[in-house]
């Protein structure tokens, strides 16, 4: 969470969000209403029931938006329609990360700690604590999970933490002289990290916690895209770097007329990223050449996803589908400061306040929206989701800053 972020959670009881249909649309809605146990966070008067076994094997969505490329485009398939409710579990609170999904698993971080539970009936597995704070998206490669946290503070752990994923137990940390808010990135050749706040550190590691490279670019630096050999960050600053993964040779820099703190996306050869300007930037991936350059309707603050030659970026004034030449395809002023998106097949999922809202690609139409609730926690109003929900095999699972873990889907 940016110290932006932070100061307007802190300020505003929460994240609170504008919710409606698209234009023109007359889409399925949902909304969970459900009363809960104060003690057990189960749902009063509802039974969690388990998603099908042929909806929990063979799952996998392993890191954020998919994959190290990022481009939020799943193989797999999604609900089309109105949702329902397999299971509601509330393992948490307060700033959270895109759930993750590997076979029966479902791994997540809340505030610091990184959670799984069973993708089946969603009952918690094991829990650990990593660190005083953070919300990253945690790669699952090679059952290891790897997790960064921030706001450690002295003699508090932060950094870079890989965890078993299976036990859930400490393997090993690095970049503990720094607190990352950004995501880490995992491949066969090794593990990435960008920056975060009051951090300028950007790193890669073996798998075995062998530090490979450092740089310094400014605070903030995007979570990693990787495609091959090459690494990208988004400089935090006006800038796109790209480093050589094994050597950490700087390859490339090419400036921006924005900062660039969203993550990248790597596509048929192509480095796409948003600015806080408002521009959406294509670059060839081997020595940063724009190819186009779009201007879009406010700041560019989360990773963009790509399927179809659609590319579907999130603004804070709207959500807009640009097609592979940089023309604008559609936009919907509506849906302001949502999510990152993912893509299966035709259909977009995101997070929108409260609301995960199931889009057209085409043309941006909605298709169906489920409402999250809001809870009071002390005098704290909790609610709204604060990153992109995951798909597989039919099932979305999304979490909410009321620390709640939703499964859902059509059966």
């Amino acid at each position: 969470m940016h110290r932006r972020s932070l100061l307007k959670f802190l300020g505003g009881g929460g994240i609170v969000g504008l919710a409606g249909c698209s234009e023109n649309a007359t889409p399925s809605t949902g909304t969970d209403t459900r009363s809960t146990h104060p003690a057990t966070g189960t749902p009063s008067g509802f039974l969690n029931r388990e998603v099908p076994t042929a909806r929990t094997t063979g799952a996998t969505t392993p890191q954020f938006q998919g994959a190290a490329d990022h481009t939020g485009q799943l193989e797999t398939t999604g609900p089309n329609e109105a949702v329902t409710t397999y299971w509601r579990r509330t393992p948490s609170r307060y700033e959270h990360s895109q759930p993750v999904v590997v076979d029966d698993s479902v791994y997540i971080s809340f505030a610091g700690a990184l959670i799984r539970l069973a993708l089946s009936t969603g009952k918690e597995r094991w829990r650990t604590n990593v660190g005083h704070s953070g919300a990253s998206t945690p790669a699952i490669y090679d059952g290891t999970a790897y997790i960064t946290v921030w706001n450690g503070g002295e003699n508090v752990n932060r950094g870079l933490a890989a965890v078993d994923a299976s036990s859930g137990e400490l393997e090993w940390r690095g970049v503990t002289d720094a607190d990352i808010t950004t995501s880490p990135a995992a491949t066969g050749d090794g593990v990435f990290v960008g920056g975060g706040y009051e951090t300028t550190t950007v790193a890669a590691f073996d798998h075995d916690g062998t530090e490979r490279w450092r740089h310094e670019l400014e605070e903030y630096a995007s979570t990693p895209a990787v495609a091959g050999e090459m690494v990208i960050y988004g400089s935090g600053s006006d800038a796109v770097v790209a480093y050589d993964a094994v050597s950490g040779e700087r390859r490339w820099r090419v400036e921006t007329d924005g900062d660039t703190s969203a993550a990248p996306t790597i596509t048929d050869g192509r480095v796409l990223i948003g600015t806080r300007a408002g521009t959406l930037y294509a670059l060839d991936i081997e020595d940063g050449a724009e190819e186009w350059a779009v201007t879009l309707p406010g700041a560019v603050r989360c990773s963009v996803a790509v399927a179809d030659g659609t590319v579907v970026v999130p603004t804070e004034e709207a959500l807009v589908g640009v097609d592979s030449a940089g023309t604008n395809r559609w936009t919907k002023t509506t849906l302001t400061g949502a999510t990152e998106p993912i893509i299966t097949g035709e259909t977009v999922y995101l997070g929108d306040g409260r609301t995960v809202r199931a889009l057209s690609l085409d043309d941006g139409m909605e298709m169906w929206a489920f409402e999250t609730r809001e809870r009071t926690y002390t005098d704290v109003l909790l609610q709204g989701i604060q990153a992109a929900p995951t798909v597989t095999n039919g099932v979305v699972v999304v979490a909410s800053q009321t620390g709640d873990v939703y499964a859902l889907g059509t059966e």
